[in-house]
């Protein structure tokens, strides 16, 4: 399966160099160059194994969370989903070789880290590969450096209806209150049309239904919010907009996403 050529990288976007496994033994952790470029030290190449429950399984028993990304889980309401994702994971990955860049654990002892995709061809961001062939949503909130190119890989997919995008649930509509509401506690991409915007105690509240304690909403702290404004996005040009946003769902009287950064909202149509 294609995995996706290497596209050229937003300003600001840090990527990993790939390199021979003699020279990368020798290589130096470095900051970023003029060209935005990263080197890592690294000195063993996993294998993919697998994929199960929002990780990928590589050789030597480790289980690996990619940045920039997140995969769907069983915990996912819609049991589609997961299946989906999974299967396009394996399909595109098991069997290639990783280029793992330092990283961390978190509290499941999984490793979270950039990697690259060896391949005949070159090397492909490993969060790439998975946005293009629809295993995973991406979540430029992590990276918002990244935020162009992450968005770029997953339009692709949406458009082929690739992996999860071959399901009307791989995003939900915010009107939906419901199927929303199922998704408490999940990383979760919903559409909708603002109602109303306003800022208040230090955040933006999007509202998408005239109820807001029964409706779907989301906030994004004001001064993330500021960077829309500079843009040209200010929140009272918002209602009547049609947008995309991810994070995770909670139940705040309705359905509420919190969004950590402006990457996570998105304009798809504006009110003219």
């Amino acid at each position: 399966m294609v995995l996706g050529a290497a596209s050229a990288h937003a300003a600001g976007c840090p990527k990993l160099k790939a390199m021979t496994p003699p020279a990368l033994d020798a290589a130096l952790t470095a900051p970023a160059d003029d060209a935005g470029q990263l080197t890592w030290r690294q000195t063993t190449w996993p294998q993919v194994t697998g994929v199960r429950d929002g990780a990928l399984l590589l050789s030597g028993g480790v289980r690996l969370v990619p940045k920039g990304v997140v995969l769907p889980t069983r915990l996912n309401p819609d049991a589609e989903i997961p299946a989906l994702a999974e299967a396009a994971a394996r399909a595109a990955l098991v069997g290639h070789t990783l280029q793992l860049a330092p990283g961390e654990q978190d509290r499941h002892g999984r490793r979270i880290a950039d990697a690259l995709v060896l391949t005949p061809e070159g090397a492909v961001p490993l969060a790439r590969a998975l946005l293009v062939a629809g295993a995973a949503y991406a979540d430029p909130a992590a990276v918002p450096a990244c935020a162009e190119d992450l968005r770029a890989a997953e339009d692709a997919a949406r458009a082929a209806r690739a992996g999860v995008w071959a399901s009307p649930a791989a995003r939900l509509d915010a009107a939906n209150i419901a199927a929303v509401a199922d998704h408490v506690g999940l990383f979760t991409l919903v559409a909708g049309r603002v109602r109303a915007a306003k800022e208040a105690r230090g955040l933006l509240y999007l509202n998408f239904g005239p109820r807001w304690r029964e409706d779907v909403t989301a906030t994004l702290p004001a001064s993330r919010a500021a960077r829309m404004s500079r843009a040209g996005l200010a929140p009272a040009i918002l209602p009547g907009t049609f947008v995309n946003l991810r994070g995770v769902v909670n139940q705040e009287g309705g359905p509420m996403l919190a969004l950590r950064t402006a990457a996570a909202l998105e304009i798809e149509e504006q009110v003219r």
